[in-house]
């Protein structure tokens, strides 16, 4: 086999998997959202309002697993309202993105890796039953539809988000 064309198809690959992150986020439903937020790395006894998410870092992924092939993964910090973060498959390049949480949507505007062109998405959030955390404030739980809350934060997802934080300061 030519080297070349390996080089070539290798780049490619990685076009489309970037292409097809793009596309699954466009497709996904904006249905209501279930699940809690017991993965926020949020302050303790901060109150959480209905429809905002806790300051905090967080990580969802298609798979309640990390690190699964083929999986899309969303890491991101919220800051008030603000947010930003990446969208990632493991083992490909990631795409950063900056948005706000409205009272029932993540909204971002991803970058795309190739061209730095910027698509706009919106992930509905749904609020769950409010109720109190572990030192009596209120909190109200918030997850994203097609993602798991995954605990653990990695390294490399604590990289990624350093590398957009970077990017939108």
């Amino acid at each position: 086999m030519n080297m070349v064309f390996v080089l070539q198809w290798l780049q490619y690959s990685q076009m489309m998997i970037a292409v097809l992150m793009m596309l699954a986020l466009v497709a996904l439903p904006m249905a209501p959202l279930w699940g809690q937020n017991n993965h926020a790395k949020g302050n303790p006894g901060e109150a959480k309002s209905e429809g905002a998410m806790a300051n905090g870092t967080y990580l969802y992924g298609q798979s309640p697993q990390a690190d699964q092939l083929g999986k899309e993964y969303i890491v991101f910090e919220v800051s008030g309202d603000k947010v930003v973060g990446a969208l990632y498959m493991p083992r490909s390049e990631f795409s950063c993105f900056q948005g706000e949480i409205t009272a029932n949507e993540l909204e971002m505007t991803v970058e795309d890796p190739y061209n730095e062109s910027t698509h706009s998405y919106a992930i509905a959030l749904e609020p769950q039953s409010p109720m109190a955390d572990r030192n009596g404030a209120p909190e109200t739980p918030i997850t994203l539809e097609g993602y798991h809350p995954l605990e653990e934060i990695s390294p490399n997802d604590k990289r990624m988000l350093a590398t957009c934080q970077k990017e939108f300061q």
